[in-house]
């Protein structure tokens, strides 16, 4: 559609593409569903670069150290699902960021966003994998992007990197995945411990991004928004001031309490 590129600009999503609401697979049970505009066909798939720099001493996963990528990335959809509606006053719109009825890797697959790892993750051919997916489901007649051609290399540095062989088959195994340990409630047992003791990590894991030749010399996040008060350390005394504002939040203070003693 003509001006669509300028109206997402102008929201500051640099970006993006199509894909045919259709052509996903069936939507993941979740109560945003209902958020669904009535005869909606069309899915504006947008990306969101947070790579800011090295922080040597972290100890949460790079995407944790900037501001939550749930404000960050809500502000700028919501912002362009207003202009879009303010544009065309009879169409509907709703945005998504993580909490989604969207397979979001697939939509922006199709959506001509890039291909897929086989850490599942989507790896652009600019910003490789460190990049965070929202979506806008709009009623708009919109023609769909072209998938790009080509695969991840497959060289399997992300399966060999993994420390724990969550990602032996081709398909990822979330109860050894590092990440998905650091997220768990309640006890964990001695060998999800002994996990994020050797990870040292207080949340996330990037061993399997940090492997992939495809994440090499990447530029940094045109996103000004992610360089606001980073934060790459967690400590027990930082944590209730940064619990409002990170992407861990939502899990609470007793995981990362845990987490931190383990460590």
């Amino acid at each position: 559609m003509d001006g669509l590129g300028d109206l997402m600009s102008a929201s500051g999503i640099g970006l993006w593409g199509v894909c045919a609401l259709d052509r996903l697979p069936p939507f993941l049970p979740c109560r945003a569903a209902d958020r669904l505009p009535a005869g909606a066909g069309a899915v504006i798939v947008c990306l969101f670069p947070y790579y800011t720099g090295e922080f040597p001493r972290r100890n949460v996963a790079r995407y944790a150290v900037a501001g939550d990528y749930h404000q960050v990335a809500g502000d700028l959809l919501r912002a362009a699902s207003g202009r879009l509606e303010a544009a065309f006053p009879r169409e509907a719109a709703a945005y998504f960021v993580d909490n989604s009825p969207l397979r979001e890797v697939e939509a922006a697959r199709l959506a001509g966003l890039g291909v897929v790892g086989r850490n599942g993750q989507l790896i652009h051919p600019t910003y490789g994998s460190r990049v965070f997916i929202g979506a806008i489901v709009t009623t708009l007649s919109l023609t769909p992007s072209l998938p790009l051609d080509g695969d991840c290399l497959s060289c399997g540095s992300c399966a060999a990197a993994c420390p724990t062989g969550a990602l032996q088959g081709g398909s990822l195994d979330t109860a050894r995945c590092r990440s998905h340990i650091t997220q768990k409630k309640g006890i964990l047992t001695p060998w999800e411990e002994e996990q994020i003791r050797l990870g040292g990590m207080a949340w996330g894991c990037d061993c399997c991004l940090d492997a992939c030749p495809m994440n090499r010399e990447r530029p940094l996040s045109p996103i000004e928004a992610f360089y606001h008060n980073p934060a790459p350390l967690l400590t027990a005394e930082n944590l209730d001031s940064l619990l409002g504002g990170r992407a861990y939040g939502y899990r609470g203070k007793r995981v990362l309490l845990r987490n931190l003693s383990i460590i």
